[in-house]
């Protein structure tokens, strides 16, 4: 942002007494991007606190230094300027901007606005921020970054995608992601992790309607702009290269299940077998953790070398990375090979021509973890919990032992079976921009985003899995290609330097293509022949295939007009058309306005010297989501056999009005920067959506369980608060702390047909509560005349029947956090740095569903148990925490619901920078860094699952996530 009078505060203090001259220089200050006068450009003497700051004109006047004194030239944003002073009257600067410090810049996708003037509400998210994280997927290193940024990875399974939502869910059954531009070009999040967060210079956070409208359809959820890096015009090429290595563990573990002697003893107690002195003895020499058996310490590595740099006429940036990471459990690695081509050529004074590419492959081991899988003992972690103590992993002979095992043995699986995938992923674009008159300009822009995924699924005939199939392989394939022509005619003028606007016209088309299908095999001859060719036979139900296509038709314009650098004013309109909607509403109107005025340019705050800035801004506006399947507005049939014959039934009702679900948003924002160190952004916005995309039920009786339609309403509406403080600013010392929270209260306010509550199970959609409210029956502990478990009824009483009816909604607890936030620090000195980063969750709850298997009455008691299942009633007068599991099956009532609010220190660096003046002397080294790491190190939390940042309702054996330790070498040439 523009500090306008970032510096009069000083000047006030020192009144002027440090230089005695009376002589002057005069000059001015020129933006080399446009030729406008820049204001509040901060002119100083260096070393000194004396300086001055640049006028609406971009002019100033500053008491002379002596001679040979320096003067520095410096805007947020642009690149610093050095003169040293000779006796001259009058020295006249222009800056460019700094591609370093993209911070103070919006990026739109369609264009850059500068922070200072912008009306919307929007984040920036440093690159640096995500460099040092030792994750395949950069999504994962978002949460915390941003206030109202949620990104939460509910697998520790390398390559795993996070789930991000911005100012919480607004929609029951259309999607509620963000949409995702990289250069301009929309994004798919599903391979995110076949990018190199390394090549990512900035990411803007886009929320509001004025943010977000111009995107109109696809913007309901908020957008997230990624920025790449790019050459410079220095005329020298800057070489890089990055390694680093890292030790993966699990991050926590809060099961404490029991040993042999714990399992024997309450096996013996409960009457469930009844060992002879021998048998214990033999039994007692084992005692197995199986969750050590199935996971591993691991490795994570990577390496990665850049070139930057250019001239006046061609600025590149080049990349190419190799990152792998070994899972934490068996047969669960990630690889990726990744290469990145930024080009900007000037084919002359008014026309430029670009490419941006990506070009990323990666191979991905799996194991069944966690979704439908997470309670099928597939699954290892699962398995890992049940299997009891007292059996050994590995006969005497050193093989793999299932006797007596209730099931197979999870590591001989896990190495016997095999299912992996490959993916390559093509993300580029060439566009081309021309300057038809003063100020005027064409832009065309054509993005791809393409992905070919392979996936391959062995099961070994001798595997528990593979016998019933003798040995099966199985094979599928998936081509996606989505193509973005976008062009835009972009005009700006001023009148007397006083009035600015800058007009944006443009047409969009977006085209996706979708083909797969999957084909498996089974009888295979034997263990070495892994192919389709040697299976005798086709596996039941063992081939599949479908494609898809959707189009969007899109046109936009935005205009917004400064006066005097006080006021602003910025408007836009989206027309959009989209073939997942009826035939009779397919297009949809969008649109936004907003309002800015910069205070401290008003003459009742020019003698308020704190504040360096004062900014006010208010949005209204319509976005709309269109995240539903290609073809939920048809009459769809599906196919099979009847009686051998080939039939089609009726599979789904059209809805020929199907149209847009739309978000009412409005924002009012407050931005200020004081005493030249403090910045606080406050946000406060409600909206509402509206004609939700709700899949309504319909009776069987008619051939379908329901279809789409535009019913519903639901209201999210909160608070962001962004503060950032430098500490200390010296030369040798700089600390910095920033903070930011959001509180997010999310309401459903219409349902349809006059219906107010719809059961989901654990959970209930009901006008008045938020998404997301647990409805479960109470748990009112044990009887302990008896030992039997009991539960609150519906009208108040107690009973020791457990029944559905008598679930209660637990209002105000809903597994989607109303709070979350991030705070961090960074403290340089000299060459040393450290920066640590937390994020925080508060009033967030999760059924813990693994504990209704380890800590079981009924039937799965004879597998392993949990240490808190041995504080069980046993007579008459005890005061027990669970019931006699003999008495009772276990049942998903309030026990199971726990508070999963934390706060987790997310990640640590300590860095050390090598001397310059030592680098200078070596003649190869420009740059070189070295530094320590830590993801995850520490978790305060009351949830006894596996991990608190769990997205979802109930958690159950989901892939840990990881604790890591890196250390890293960055080099400059």
């Amino acid at each position: 942002m523009r500090y306008l009078l970032n510096n009069l505060f000083i000047l006030l203090m020192i009144g002027g007494s440090v230089f005695a001259q009376n002589n002057t220089v005069v000059g001015s200050v020129i933006d080399k991007s446009d030729g406008q006068p820049m204001i509040g450009v901060s002119v100083v003497i260096k070393g000194t606190v004396m300086g001055t700051v640049t006028d609406i004109n971009g002019s100033y006047s500053l008491q002379a230094p002596d001679n040979n004194q320096t003067i520095v030239y410096s805007f947020i944003g642009y690149e610093a300027q050095e003169v040293v002073y000779k006796g001259q009257n009058k020295i006249d600067i222009t800056l460019s901007t700094d591609s370093e410090s993209i911070d103070e810049v919006v990026v739109t996708g369609y264009g850059n606005k500068r922070k200072e003037t912008y009306t919307g509400a929007s984040a920036n998210v440093d690159g640096k921020a995500l460099a040092d994280v030792p994750v395949a997927s950069f999504d994962q290193a978002l949460q915390g970054q941003s206030p109202g940024l949620v990104a939460v990875a509910s697998s520790g399974a390398p390559g795993a995608a996070a789930t991000i939502r911005i100012r919480g869910v607004s929609s029951v059954n259309a999607g509620s992601d963000p949409l995702f531009i990289m250069d301009g070009i929309p994004i798919s999040a599903s391979q995110f992790s076949a990018l190199n967060q390394n090549d990512i210079q900035n990411i803007s956070v886009l929320k509001d309607a004025t943010a977000t409208a111009l995107y109109g359809s696809r913007a309901s959820n908020g957008v997230i702009v990624i920025t790449t890096k790019r050459g410079d015009s220095s005329g020298e090429t800057k070489i890089g290269y990055r390694a680093q290595y890292g030790y993966n563990q699990i991050a926590r573990d809060n099961f404490n299940m029991m040993n042999t002697q714990q399992k024997i003893a309450y096996e013996e107690e409960l009457g469930l077998k009844n060992y002879t002195p021998e048998e214990k003895l033999a039994l007692s020499r084992i005692d197995t953790n199986w969750l050590d058996e199935v996971l591993r310490n691991a490795f994570t590595k990577s390496h990665e070398i850049t070139a930057q740099g250019g001239n006046e006429k061609t600025r590149f940036y080049l990349s190419g990375s190799y990152y792998a990471q070994e899972g934490i459990l068996y047969s669960s690695d990630f690889d990726r090979i990744n290469f990145r081509a930024n080009i900007d050529n000037k084919v002359s004074d008014k026309v430029n021509l670009g490419v941006n590419l990506t070009l990323g492959y990666q191979t991905h081991s799996n194991t069944v973890t966690g979704g439908e899988a997470s309670n099928n003992v597939y699954n290892p972690i699962f398995g890992a919990r049940l299997l009891n103590p007292y059996f050994a992993p590995k006969d005497a002979n050193g093989n793999y032992n299932s006797e007596g095992f209730p099931f197979a043995n999870p590591v001989e699986q896990l190495l016997l079976n095999s299912n992996d995938n490959n993916t390559l992923k093509i993300v580029g674009g060439i566009f081309f921009d021309a300057e038809l008159a003063p100020n005027l300009v064409w832009k065309t822009n054509v993005g791809l985003d393409f992905y070919d995924y392979t996936g391959n699924d062995y099961l070994h005939p001798e595997s528990v899995w593979g016998a019933e199939f003798n040995g099966r392989v199985s094979r599928s394939f998936q081509r996606n290609a989505r193509i973005t022509p976008t062009n835009t005619l972009r005009y700006k003028f001023d009148i007397n330097d006083v009035h600015k606007f800058g007009v944006l016209g443009g047409q969009e088309i977006v085209s996706n293509h979708y083909d797969g299908f999957g084909v498996s095999g089974m009888n295979l001859p034997n263990e070495n022949l892994r192919v389709l060719g040697v299976a005798s036979s086709i596996s039941p139900n063992g081939w599949s295939g479908s494609n898809y296509d959707y189009t969007v038709a899109s046109f936009f314009a935005n205009m917004d007009y400064t006066y005097n650098y006080k006021y602003m004013v910025d408007l836009s309109i989206r027309r959009d058309g989209s073939s997942r909607f009826g035939k009779n509403s397919r297009w949809g109107t969008f649109w936004s306005a907003g309002a800015g005025w910069n205070m401290q340019e008003e003459a009742f705050l020019q003698d308020i010297h704190w504040i360096d800035q004062m900014k006010l801004r208010a949005s209204i506006g319509e976005t709309g989501n269109y995240n539903i399947g290609n073809y939920d507005h048809l009459n769809l049939f599906s196919y099979g056999t009847y009686d051998d014959y080939s039939a089609a039934m009726l599979a789904q009702f059209g809805n020929d009005d199907l149209t847009w679900e739309k978000k009412l948003k409005a924002n009012i924002g407050l931005e200020m920067s004081m005493f030249r160190r403090l910045q606080v952004n406050v946000d406060l916005y409600h909206e509402t959506t509206k004609d939700m995309l709700f899949y309504v039920p319909r009776s069987l009786t008619t051939g379908t369980s329901g279809r789409f339609e535009n019913v519903g309403e639901m209201v999210n509406k909160g608070i962001e608060v962004d503060v950032n403080y430098d500490l200390v600013q010296t030369n040798n010392l700089r600390w910095n702390v920033s903070a930011n929270v959001a509180y997010n209260i999310n309401t459903i306010t219409e349902l349809y047909g006059g219906i107010t509550e719809i059961d989901g199970g654990f959970t209930t959609l009901k006008v008045g509560q938020p998404y997301g409210t647990f409805n479960l029956t109470e748990w009112a502990g044990v009887d302990a005349s008896n030992g039997k478990g009991l539960w609150y009824t519906a009208d108040g009483g107690v009973t020791n029947m457990y029944s559905d009816s008598d679930r209660q909604l637990m209002e105000g607890k809903s597994w989607m956090p109303p709070v979350s936030g991030g705070f961090a620090t960074s403290l340089s000195y000299k060459g040393w740095n450290l920066n640590a980063q937390f994020t925080w969750m508060a009033d967030k709850w999760i059924i813990n569903s693994t504990r209704y298997f380890t800590e079981s009455q009924g039937v799965f008691m004879s597998y392993n148990q949990s240490t808190e299942m041995l504080d069980y009633w046993k007579q008459p007068g005890d005061d027990a925490k669970h019931p006699h599991p003999k008495y009772q099956d276990n049942q998903y009532d309030t026990r199971l619901l726990e508070n999963a609010s934390f706060l987790r220190l997310k990640n640590l660096t300590v860095s050390y920078n090598l001397n310059d003046n030592l680098l200078d002397k070596t003649k190869v080294f420009r740059s070189a860094r070295v530094y320590l790491q830590g993801q995850n190190l520490l978790t305060w939390t009351g949830y006894n699952g596996m991990d608190p940042e769990f997205y979802g309702a109930s958690e159950a054996n989901m892939y840990p996530n990881v604790r890591t330790f890196s250390i890293g070498l960055d080099l400059g040439f």
